[in-house]
């Protein structure tokens, strides 16, 4: 099938700076630090084995039968983004890689729909190019246009930090010099090295791997560098924490007495580092690489992420006195372009990206998950009535959120067609009716939204 002629007259969506989730009427100091705690380095990705008895609604997803609740794009499951990287789509040339994923267009979210174009677009001229060589082609562009979006509310924070109580200007100064570092791709020397940050890139990276057993194996060294003993300067690791790390490196004939914490993170490091070279995963190696570089006090080049800002900002601002001050200076950082928002963002960010990687990441915020309508944190109960089906990216990006505030961009159309399925679910014995009814009193009473089916 020629899809040139449908691919060139596809109007895809401009960025919405306005549509972000995010609302900060209800902020308060300890939200903020109950988020960062538990959402800005970990990955959620919400799991089916949570539904022990409803075998249907289950394969509902499987069929594809069921439409996001939120956002009303359709989904998939994860082996579906397995059986595409295993045949080789990802990695092998553009040219195929469009005609595989041309079927899933309409799955696809703003910022990756206007990826794919781009990568559409580039097979007339470079159709036996990989992903990886399309990404570098585009990356010139696509970081200097990145940079002018970003560069007027960095401006924006660095003002509103001119108003900040002496201890915390000179943090949040500190921070925008780094980050400007990051920005212009410039080599500094970083005050410490993240375990945390560095284990959630590879979390993201986990499901690319091609290899299951290195994959595991690659996860399981990370774990440790997140252990509080790093972030403690003056404890020494317990014996027994020592002993666990050179296990875990295959290191038990280095002396254990000796070995500083710094040491320690390098030998973990160059253990995945190691497996990376056998995957020839250059993005893994270079993240390694970075990380050394980093405890050693070494200058590194290190890319500017959105997460990572907002983390080190949370930092920053702990404690800061002047409520209304702290939230305009979040508002604003939460407005800086992401990968969600920005293709040229999702560029950006996968500029030193393995070509499965950059596939996967395409695909991902569109898999199907499951949503607990009254979030579990919050004593959602994990029955059939209080689960929904969303993708990937609006569960992740919604977490904790009062559904209420989350739904409210969102098109009611969306809802009333997503219990309209799962009605008809009801109709093909799929979906008890008893059940059903109570999911949507269930939505009715956390989105606020009343709907008649």
């Amino acid at each position: 099938m020629d899809i040139r002629p449908v691919l060139l007259n596809f109007r895809f969506p401009y960025r919405n700076t306005q549509n972000n989730h995010s609302d900060y009427s209800h902020y308060s100091v300890p939200v903020m630090k109950n988020s960062l705690n538990s959402d800005i380095f970990v990955k959620n990705n919400p799991s089916f084995s949570a539904i022990k008895s409803a075998a249907g609604f289950r394969n509902l997803a499987e069929n594809e039968a069921i439409h996001c609740i939120y956002c009303g794009r359709p989904m998939f499951v994860e082996k579906v983004l397995t059986r595409l990287k295993s045949r080789g789509v990802f990695s092998g040339t553009i040219k195929n890689f469009v005609q595989e994923i041309f079927p899933y267009l309409e799955y696809l979210h703003p910022s990756e729909k206007q990826f794919f174009k781009k990568v559409t677009l580039m097979t007339f001229d470079y159709p036996q190019i990989t992903l990886t060589e399309a990404i570098k082609k585009m990356y010139p562009r696509a970081h200097n246009e990145l940079l002018k979006e970003q560069q007027p509310i960095l401006k924006e924070i660095s003002d509103l930090g001119k108003n900040l109580p002496y201890g915390w200007k000179t943090k949040l100064k500190n921070l925008l010099k780094i980050s400007r570092y990051r920005l212009t791709e410039k080599p500094y020397i970083p005050d410490e090295f993240s375990g945390k940050e560095f284990t959630y890139k590879i979390k993201r990276l986990y499901d690319t791997i091609s290899d299951d057993v290195i994959a595991k194996r690659i996860a399981k060294l990370a774990e440790p560098l997140t252990h509080p003993v790093f972030k403690k300067t003056d404890e020494q690791p317990a014996e027994k924490f020592v002993k666990k790390i050179l296990t875990l490196t295959d290191s038990m004939n280095t002396q254990s007495q000796n070995l500083t914490k710094s040491e320690l993170q390098i030998l973990l490091l160059k253990r995945i580092q190691d497996y990376a070279n056998i995957l020839k995963r250059r993005d893994i190696i270079m993240l390694c690489e970075s990380g050394i570089k980093t405890i050693r006090r070494e200058p590194v080049t290190i890319q500017f992420s959105n997460k990572s800002f907002k983390y080190d900002l949370h930092e920053v601002l702990e404690n800061m006195p002047d409520l209304e001050l702290t939230k305009k200076l979040f508002q604003a950082a939460d407005r800086l372009p992401n990968s969600k928002n920005s293709v040229n963002a999702f560029i950006t960010k996968h500029e030193k990206a393995a070509a499965d990687t950059i596939g996967y990441n395409m695909l991902r915020p569109s898999i199907v998950t499951i949503e607990h309508m009254h979030p579990k944190s919050q004593g959602g109960a994990n029955e059939l009535y209080n689960f929904a089906l969303a993708c990937e990216r609006d569960n992740n990006t919604r977490s904790n959120q009062d559904m209420k505030e989350f739904i409210r961009p969102f098109d009611i159309k969306k809802q009333k067609n997503y219990f309209k399925e799962i009605m008809r679910e009801v109709k093909n014995k799929n979906i008890d009716e008893k059940t059903a009814k109570k999911m949507l009193k269930t939505f009715i009473n956390e989105s606020g939204r009343d709907i008649s089916i």
